[in-house]
């Protein structure tokens, strides 16, 4: 077995996972040489880490159930690649003009997360851009979305404790990116992406298993870094001076979501700390009265 893809999953009848099935039917990547292995049990972290142990293939792609191939030589060029560097990744997420206006507007900027944007850990670079060769950052946001790594890496990392960009960072220093798109269909409309991202930072916020923080308020250069997302994000002056100069370059109104995102990602972001705060107040007074009570 050559190739092994790892699917989390909600449910084998998500639409967008049948659709990301038939993007991997139609790839030339011999049939015979692969498996899928779509993971339904536990979280999307660790329903990762339980199709790392039963897998069988030299390489392991990792996929998220809303993605499309796009290429019929995807698998391909992914497999030989990670083969070669030890990991690979497409450089870019999928832009179609008449996809939803989210989908859109992440494609455009190379992020799912403006906070990432502005951390300068971006996973992507933009849709749109005309590149030549480049060097992702230190400390990017991997792992997901079309990561291919080589078997005998991801699986001496710490599969007990398993976090997309963590598990990535242990097994490699950085994926060698491919020219090339994912369609990342992330995007449904605004309440629900607010909603996803939420959950998951009560599940992931300060995780004392983590070994990756998007937000290191270890290093002084996160501490500005943030400074600086915050005060764009509340003035709304350089997030709409980007969605301008953006729309320049191509005529798309998904450009000018990024100062209403920006700004909702700051109150969503404070409204979960501010919860996490009061959860872990409760936990000590419980904790307290259980003492005493004792």
């Amino acid at each position: 077995m050559r190739l092994s893809l790892i699917i989390p999953a909600k449910s084998k009848d998500d639409p967008k996972l049948k659709e990301l099935l038939a993007s991997i039917e139609a790839q030339d990547f011999p049939k015979s040489e692969m498996e899928t292995l779509v993971i339904t049990e536990g979280t999307s972290e660790s329903a990762k880490a339980i199709g790392i142990r039963k897998a069988h293939g030299e390489v392991i792609g990792i996929l998220a159930s809303d993605n499309e191939l796009i290429g019929e030589n995807f698998l391909s060029r992914h497999y030989r690649m990670a083969n070669i560097e030890g990991a690979a990744q497409t450089s870019k997420y999928f832009y179609e003009p008449k996809d939803n206006i989210l989908n859109r507007y992440f494609a455009l900027f190379g992020f799912n997360d403006p906070l990432a944007f502005y951390m300068e850990k971006c996973d992507r670079v933009p849709a749109i851009d005309e590149i030549g060769p480049f060097e992702p950052k230190a400390g990017a946001t991997i792992g997901d979305n079309g990561f291919f790594v080589r078997k005998v890496l991801i699986e001496n990392t710490d599969l007990d404790n398993y976090y997309h960009i963590d598990n990535a960072l242990e097994a490699v220093d950085k994926p060698f990116y491919l020219y090339g798109s994912i369609w990342h269909k992330t995007g449904g409309n605004i309440f629900k992406f607010f909603t996803k991202r939420y959950r998951y930072g009560l599940q992931h916020a300060f995780n004392s298993n983590r070994r990756w923080h998007l937000v290191d308020f270890h290093k002084p250069k996160d501490i500005v870094r943030l400074l600086w997302f915050i005060l764009c994000g509340l003035t709304l002056v350089q997030p709409l001076y980007l969605s301008f100069r953006g729309w320049l370059k191509i005529r798309d109104i998904a450009w000018f979501l990024h100062p209403v995102v920006t700004l909702l990602t700051i109150l969503n972001y404070s409204v979960l700390m501010i919860h996490i705060g009061l959860r872990h107040i409760f936990q000590l007074l419980s904790a307290h009265m259980n003492v005493r009570t004792a």
